[in-house]
């Protein structure tokens, strides 16, 4: 009789309530907006990331299929289409149950009334927030219609691993979209969301199994299908996909993170800007602001990463490190960059969770040839500049070749291919400092200080450093005919309705004019040398690429940033610690040749315009005077007066005023000495500028030579003496 008594109680107390839910209770002016999560895109239409505090994917109701609506109303609200918002005949039932257990145990809640208590309530079980639910229930009833709840429901319903709505446990665990469901399938689904948990497909498929049958038969019952129907769909094989089978780590695709979370960061300090101007608030609220929208708008955001040059890259780094042994923490990076756009086409951060592509590391000679440029396009130097490598003392700064070693005289450009510390130092030093750093900041190095206005940072030894990013964009300049284009992420961003928000145009992407065409022609021309024969051979590909290798001190960092016309790539290899690694920076060009030879391979970058390498090695040593010297001063050159340098064949004539050729002279006569004609006791090799040495040849055994010499005398002397004739005489016998 006392439960009885509560009963209608508790059904007098909630069409009370129900007829009076004003005030805080009152839903008439909400506008239903779902939390959806925003994905993120590459170039190539691959998804790499998601961001969302509810992972849901909203779907219409017309792409639900009929299979899967039925099946939901069958086996957690029959009466769906029939009650106004709440079930009084399971109400009474649970209500028994509940009173005579003295807790609440007995769930009878319908669809509408789940819904309620996902929009609005909390998952705490009390009376007070059961009387909350059921008002809501009765006025999401009078405000939207059957389908509309019915299809808020299917995208709001929790479905186990962080999963909300049907759209999402659909791709996650069967991998396909929810329109393309089977029969067995949307009941394998809609027997979830009684315990998500307990019937979580991945953990406890036999569970889940057996509870798509209870569906199936609940459907059959209710006229929905046949028992055959039902029958058949039980025999169907049920595929269930493993996390790892997607290809992702948590929210992001696996090696996609550190990309990913670039783009994230970017979004937010766009967004908390215009939230930060438009609703008054301070810049920490802002970002907070930010971050919810875009976690929760639905966005689609498409970027600039070309996911099958990415997998390269991720593969290139791991097999690298693997194939060398560079030490247990040994950590590596690779970026990407179209240089005639800037957009970012590969970024791998590393192994670890750490973004190494965005931490500055001191570069090593890869810095050498940006202020080469610099001092070329100034007209301080240009790739034939002759330099003297040897030691010198750069007012108190004395830097050392590798193993100290020096060339002597060299061209500037043979300085870039054997990496020679002490004669880069001085081309610094040529044009300046203050240039020098000038031309660094053109070419986007974001992380200089005072301190690094100094001739020590001709071999990248800089407070902070440079970014693997900022190398790669930097030696874009001189990919593109010397025009900077700032790197970027994103192209653009759409809003739940296709709608875009953010694009390219507005995030003010700088382009300048660093270097002039021929400049960047010329160093460009240089850098390929570099890998043709200089320091980075391994990095070769079958076309033409330019490129440059860097090592700090202690082998700590492991550089190599080299380029095609169409695409810049940046090698790092290191530790975080700044452990020295077990390796020299030849391991990096390995890489860069491995990964843009599997491109090739793979035609995954274009070969149009790229020059086919027809040789590796297209040189001549020539000796010269060197321009230290003043040609007009030496009357009588001496190997202490000429220097032996290596030069492209094609640039002899940029040394035709110094060029000098050994001659073998017979010294008695000062003519050519001649291998078999001239006593070899007479031969005496001498120095000549070119086209100043003697031409005529001496004659064989100098009789004539002798003659002629008496000839002259006789024409110098009108009237010589006997003694004369006797010396010509001794002379003649002698020869």
């Amino acid at each position: 009789m006392k439960t009885i008594k509560l009963l209608g109680i508790l059904f007098i107390l909630t069409i009370l309530l129900s007829s009076c839910s004003g005030g805080k209770l009152n839903i008439s002016s909400y506008e239903y907006q779902p939390k959806m999560k925003s994905q993120i895109f590459s170039s190539d239409e691959q998804l790499i990331g998601e961001v969302y505090n509810e992972n849901r994917t909203y779907v219409q109701l017309e792409k639900i299929p009929k299979d899967l609506q039925k099946a939901i109303v069958a086996v957690e609200d029959s009466r769906f289409y029939k009650h106004s918002g709440f079930d009084i005949i399971r109400i009474v039932k649970a209500v028994m149950v509940d009173i005579k257990s003295g807790q609440l145990k007995e769930g009878a809640s319908t669809i509408t009334q789940q819904l309620a208590k996902n929009l609005f309530l909390t998952n705490e079980k009390s009376f007070v927030r059961k009387f909350k639910e059921l008002i809501y229930s009765i006025q999401l009833e009078r405000k939207y219609t059957k389908d509309e709840i019915l299809e808020m429901y299917l995208n709001e319903i929790y479905l186990g691993q962080l999963i909300y709505g049907v759209q999402e446990a659909s791709t996650r665990y069967l991998g396909k979209d929810v329109w393309d469901l089977s029969l067995a399938e949307s009941a394998f689904i809609a027997g979830l969301p009684q315990a998500p948990s307990a019937y979580d497909p991945t953990k406890h498929f036999e569970r889940a199994k057996k509870r798509q049958e209870v569906v199936l038969n609940r459907m059959a019952a209710n006229e929905d299908i046949t028992q055959t129907q039902a029958d058949t769909a039980k025999k169907e094989e049920i595929t269930i996909i493993e996390s790892k089978d997607r290809g992702f780590k948590g929210k992001y695709k696996n090696g996609d993170e550190h990309f990913v979370n670039q783009v994230i960061n970017q979004l937010i300090s766009h967004f908390s800007k215009e939230i930060e101007m438009r609703e008054k608030v301070d810049s920490q609220e802002a970002r907070e602001m930010a971050e919810y929208q875009i976690n929760n708008g639905g966005y689609k955001i498409h970027t600039t990463l070309k996911q099958s040059l990415q997998d390269q890259a991720i593969a290139a780094i791991q097999q690298g490190l693997k194939n060398y042994g560079l030490g247990e923490h040994a950590n590596g990076v690779m970026v990407s960059i179209e240089p005639n756009t800037g957009r970012v086409l590969s970024y791998y951060g590393g192994l670890r969770d750490i973004d190494m592509a965005k931490k500055a590391r001191q570069p090593g000679s890869t810095i050498k040839p940006l202020y080469f440029a610099g001092a070329i396009n100034d007209g301080t130097i240009n790739d034939h500049t002759i330099v003297l490598d040897e030691p010198t003392n750069f007012n108190g700064y004395e830097p050392k070749n590798f193993g100290d070693k020096y060339m002597g005289y060299v061209t500037t450009r043979e300085a870039l291919v054997h990496s020679l510390n002490n004669a880069s130092v001085k081309v610094m030093d040529y044009m300046g400092v203050e240039s020098a750093i000038e031309y660094l900041q053109k070419f986007g190095m974001s992380h200089l200080v005072q301190e690094d206005r100094q001739l020590a940072t001709a071999l990248g030894g800089m407070t902070q450093g440079i970014t693997p990013i900022e190398l790669a964009n930097a030696y874009g300049v001189l990919a593109n005919d010397g025009v900077y284009k700032e790197a970027y992420f994103i192209e653009k961003v759409e809003d739940l309705h296709g709608n875009i928000i953010y694009s390219k145009e507005e995030q003010n992407l700088e382009t300048r004019q660093v270097l002039s065409v021929d400049t960047a022609a010329q160093v460009t021309d240089m850098l390929t040398d570099v890998v043709n024969r200089g320091t980075a051979q391994r990095a070769r590909l079958p076309y033409y690429t330019a490129g440059k290798t860097g090592t700090t001190d202690s082998k700590k960092d492991l550089w190599f940033v080299g380029y095609l016309d169409n695409l810049v790539t940046s090698v790092w290899l290191g530790n975080e610690d700044n452990q020295a690694l077990q390796g020299g920076s030849s391991i990096a060009a390995d890489i860069y040749g491995k990964y843009n030879n599997s491109l090739l391979k793979n035609k995954l970058i274009a070969t149009e315009g790229l020059q086919v390498v027809t040789t590796y090695d297209d040189t001549t040593q020539i000796t010269i005077v060197p321009p230290d010297k003043d040609i007009n001063q030496l009357q009588n050159l001496t190997e202490e007066d000429v220097a032996e340098i290596t030069i492209p064949t094609n640039e002899i004539s940029y040394f035709e005023d110094r060029l000098v050729e050994k001659v073998s002279i017979d010294k008695v006569t000062e003519m050519r000495f001649v291998e078999g004609r001239c006593p070899e006791e007479n031969r005496e090799v001498k120095i000549y500028l070119q086209g100043q040495a003697p031409q005529e040849e001496c004659t064989s055994p100098h009789i004539i030579d002798r003659f002629q010499d008496f000839y002259n005398n006789l024409w110098n002397k009108p009237d010589p003496s006997m003694e004369n004739q006797e010396s010509f005489i001794r002379t003649k016998k002698a020869a």
